[in-house]
């Protein structure tokens, strides 16, 4: 059985474009498994399909703001209220 395959990429932060290293984990199919910033003051941006990532100090608003703004049409996960 083959193995996952961790890749480390450099990705631009959405809203300013600083450039952060990912790791990306990638499954033998080639579906994107897991991803985690390895470089100081960057966070994620949550996307299943996708590697996204922002500077810490972007706030949340401006962060939904380019993501709308390279992705439009994208639907932006809801927060669930059980």
């Amino acid at each position: 059985m083959p193995d996952n395959t961790n890749i480390v990429e450099p990705h631009g932060c959405i809203v300013c474009g600083k450039i952060f290293n990912l790791l990306i984990v990638h499954s033998p199919s080639g579906r994107m498994v897991a991803c985690s910033v390895i470089s100081h003051g960057g966070q994620l941006v949550p996307d299943e399909t996708r590697p996204l990532v922002t500077c810490s100090r972007h706030s949340t608003k401006e962060v939904e703001t380019a993501v709308e703004r390279h992705y439009p049409g994208r639907e932006q996960p809801e927060d669930s209220e059980d």
